[in-house]
Formats: structure tokens, C-alpha cells, sequence
């Protein structure tokens, strides 16, 4: 309402409040990640891969002239990606290993790693307004899964590749962020994703099913490359704006 969005610009400020419009899309996007995950046509790993690498054509040709970055830059891409990569195959592999129930309880656990390391790291102060938002978010995430009821069997490694995943994504947004608050997040978003494939590369080799084989599995596979591409690059734009605190707390929307 009319009303609501008064009370964001009074908290955020016009430009904060667009920005977290873009992060709420995004995060609505990459809610379809896990159903995805669970018919993928291919393994966990390869399904990271795919879902990276598919979109890097576009990516290139959405970046154009402003793809070179200094070395510093480069380097936090490529292990901003390389977490990445970390964190699609330790939860791929979470998802069809453990229940849902526990996988997404566990994975959804970085926003607590980001908060205090924001802090540390980058002076981001998390207000008591963030910290009890984000507290009843994760009370409303164990309310929806634990209702929802076990799907699958319960396995401790899944469940500490769902715990390993989360630790990840968290050093994944940590090294992002500064980046897209200082160099163009299209040139982020393509270096991080490149990395991001490379890094999932070896894992998917080795795995039984690598390769789709049919029409319509390539289709799926590419669906869910662009289906991810814009998700990520509407994410990294709001981080230009917002805290990396309450882009992670966001994260609750999936």
C-alpha cells in the first residue's frame, strides 16, 4: 500500500527501497532453484555447472567493453565464485541426499555467519530492528518446514553438506558485495559465475551423468541457467544499495 511504502522510504530512503524491490525479486526467483535440483536431468555437480556456464554468453554480451577489472577485483571474483561453486554442489548434493526439512533448515543458517562478519569486516552495523527481523524470518522458516513434514531420509552427510553450503554462500556474499558496491555488477556477476563453473567443473566430471542427453533435458538445463543468470544479476545490482546483512536476511523469501 500507499501507506507501507511511506514507512520503507522513511526507513530506507527512496533508492534503498528500490534496491530491496530487486532483491526480492531475485530471491523469488532463485526459490525455484531446489524443485529444480530435485528432477534435474543430470547430477548434482553437473547441474551446478550447466546452470553456471549456459549462461555466460549472455553474460559477456550483457557486460560488453566493461568485462577487464583490476587485479584485486578479478581476484575477489574468481573466489566469490569459487564459493559459489562450493556452495551449489555441497547443496545440490544436500537435497538429494537428507530431507528437505533439514537441508533447508541448515543451509538457511549463513545469514547468522554474514551479520557478525559484516560487522567485523566492513563496519555494517545490524540494528536491533534487523537482528529480531531476521530472528522471526528464521522462526517462520522452521514453522513452514517442520509442518510441511519429512521428505526423504534424514542422512548426516547430507546434512553437513547442507551446514558445509551455507558457509560458502556466506563467503560468496561477503567477497561479492564490496565488489558490486565499487565496479560494475554485470562484470561481477560474470566473473563470479565464470569462476563459479570452473570451479564445479571438476566435481561434475566426475560424476555418472554429466551431460543431458535429450532435447528436452538441454532445455531444462538451459531454463535454469537463465532462469539463475537473471536472478543473480538482479541480487548483485541491490547489493550496490542495501547492507550485505539485510541482503542476506532477504535470503528468507526463498
Amino acid at each position: 500500500s500507499s501507506a507501507d511504502k511511506g514507512r520503507i522510504r522513511g526507513l530506507f530512503g527512496d533508492s534503498v527501497q528500490k534496491a530491496i524491490q530487486w532483491a526480492v525479486l531475485s530471491v523469488v526467483l532463485a526459490g525455484i532453484g531446489p524443485v529444480l535440483v530435485r528432477d534435474s536431468p543430470v547430477d548434482p555437480a553437473a547441474t551446478a555447472f550447466w546452470r553456471l556456464s549456459l549462461g555466460l554468453p549472455i553474460a559477456l554480451l550483457l557486460v560488453r567493453r566493461s568485462i577487464l577489472l583490476p587485479w584485486r577485483a578479478m581476484l575477489g571474483a574468481a573466489l566469490a565464485g569459487l564459493a559459489l561453486a562450493g556452495d551449489l554442489v555441497l547443496w545440490n548434493s544436500a537435497l538429494l541426499r537428507t530431507t528437505i526439512l533439514e537441508a533447508t533448515i541448515l543451509v538457511m543458517l549463513y545469514p547468522f555467519i554474514v551479520a557478525p562478519v559484516s560487522y567485523f569486516l566492513y563496519r555494517e552495523k545490524v540494528t536491533p530492528r534487523l537482528a529480531i527481523g531476521g530472528g522471526v524470518a528464521f522462526l517462520g522458516l522452521l514453522l513452514m518446514v517442520t509442518s510441511a513434514g519429512r521428505s526423504g531420509h534424514s542422512s548426516a552427510i547430507g546434512d553437513l553438506m547442507a551446514v558445509g553450503a551455507a558457509f560458502f554462500y556466506a563467503t560468496s556474499l561477503l567477497l561479492a558485495a564490496p565488489l558490486c558496491r565499487t565496479y560494475n555488477t554485470l562484470a561481477i556477476s560474470f566473473w563470479t559465475i565464470f569462476w563459479g563453473a570452473a570451479g564445479a567443473l571438476p566435481f561434475a566430471l566426475s560424476e555418472g551423468r554429466f551431460i543431458p542427453t535429450a532435447f528436452a533435458d538441454w532445455l531444462y538445463v538451459g531454463f535454469y541457467a537463465a532462469l539463475t543468470l537473471t536472478s543473480y544479476s538482479i541480487f548483485n545490482h541491490a547489493l550496490k544499495t542495501i547492507p550485505t546483512a539485510l541482503a542476506s536476511i532477504l535470503g528468507y523469501g526463498q
